[in-house]
């Protein structure tokens, strides 16, 4: 399964009080941006760089470099 249907199953199981909370915080030119689980399902489901980053981070990587190939 790749990264992006992994990390998308998991949001839908995810008790929607806990998608609300803060999952990630990441300095972005030179400021802390907290990230919710709900910012970072939009960003993966629109295929955005950030979203794949986000893979990354939260351990979909390798997924991540199987699918750019």
């Amino acid at each position: 399964m790749k990264a992006k249907a992994k990390f998308l199953s998991m949001y839908r199981r995810m008790p929607h009080k806990a998608r609300k909370e803060l999952v990630l915080t990441m300095l972005l030119k030179s400021n802390v941006e907290p990230y919710s689980l709900n910012v970072v399902a939009i960003e993966v489901k629109n295929n955005t760089r950030i979203g794949k980053r986000f893979l990354k981070l939260l351990g979909y990587e390798d997924d991540v470099q199987e699918e750019e190939k």
